[in-house]
């Protein structure tokens, strides 16, 4: 998203939410639910109203993920079967408890930051490029093959030597810890 203005949502509307670059702590996204960390768009008036970028309407109401080549997700208010469900990103692996990105031919959730991800990261110094590789590689950071319960999940893989492996949820905590 490139105009940074001021911007309107629809489950804070008594104020406009400003762009903020300054800021580099971690924060819950009020709109997804998800972690957020770094720049983002927060109330004008100081109410604890916080989103990601990628949460602020327009948002598109169906976007494609490459690593997921066969879904077409659609944007959702609530993941479906909310309340009786236990839904997770497909990407992270962690839990979905607000808006959703949802494919319903392959029964797929992500949160709406997780859809907009970077393909790359560069973490510790590494370029890390993200894959969808299954669960015979192993993190370098938790030691786990698959992700969090036992969920298959996206992983960032070094570019310097094609082995090094980090589940994205790994590098979203460590991310967190050291803001």
């Amino acid at each position: 998203m490139a105009n940074h203005g001021d911007k309107e949502h629809e489950r804070h509307p008594q104020h406009k939410l400003s762009w903020d670059a300054s800021l580099n702590g971690g924060y819950t996204c009020a709109d997804c639910k998800f972690v957020g960390l770094g720049p983002r768009y927060r109330c004008k008036k100081g109410c604890n109203f916080q989103i990601h970028e990628c949460c602020v309407p327009p948002r598109p109401d169906t976007v494609a993920v490459p690593l997921f080549r066969d879904c077409r997700f659609k944007f959702l208010n609530l993941p479906p079967g909310a309340g009786v469900d236990h839904r997770f990103c497909d990407a992270c692996g962690t839990d979905v408890a607000g808006r959703v990105y949802h494919c319903f031919h392959c029964d797929r959730d992500m949160h709406p930051s997780c859809a907009c991800m970077k393909d790359d990261e560069v973490i510790g110094g590494v370029k890390y490029r993200l894959r969808d590789e299954g669960k015979k590689w192993e993190c370098v950071m938790c030691k786990m093959r698959l992700g969090l319960e036992g969920k298959r999940t996206w992983w960032y893989v070094s570019e310097e030597d094609g082995e090094s492996r980090l589940h994205v949820h790994c590098v979203i905590k460590q991310l967190l810890r050291d803001a």
